[in-house]
């Protein structure tokens, strides 16, 4: 009992000689480098654009919000199938606030569609030209 009372002895003072040497290190906090700037200075808000495939992933789902801040907004799909140069384009009107465009990867006529296959290279980009009359581009490249 004692051999035991002396082992844990020895285990509990090695502990606290190894706690007590390590050394913890605090991270330095992120500075910002210049004065901070106010609201009404910052840089003007944009419009936000997001893609998600449709459930068949046979066509694209761009979701355009807050146009209220453009003046203008085009947006230009291209891709490549089988080595031919393939993309839809158009334009989006901004006095709706918010749109959603889909994007079919093929042609349609007379409801009958034909879907491209072997997709690859694609990308998508959206211009809006922002109510302070600077010009944003937005580049998406998609896997697909």
């Amino acid at each position: 009992m004692i051999k035991f009372i002396n082992i844990l002895g020895l285990v509990i003072l090695g502990l606290f000689v190894f706690v007590s040497t390590t050394e913890a290190k605090v991270l330095p906090r992120y500075k910002t480098a210049g004065k901070a700037v106010s609201k009404s200075y910052a840089a003007p808000v944009g419009i936000s654009v997001s893609a998600r495939f449709r459930g068949d992933r046979q066509a694209l789902n761009v979701y355009f919000n807050n146009l209220k801040n453009a003046t203008d907004v085009s947006y230009t799909l291209t891709y490549e199938t089988n080595g031919k140069a393939e993309g839809a384009g158009g334009s989006v009107d901004v006095s709706a606030g918010n749109a959603t465009r889909e994007l079919l990867f093929g042609t349609c006529s007379s409801g009958v569609c034909r879907y491209h296959t072997g997709i690859t290279g694609m990308k998508l980009e959206v211009v809006s030209q922002l109510l302070s009359g600077k010009k944003s581009v937005k580049r998406f490249r998609i896997k697909v």
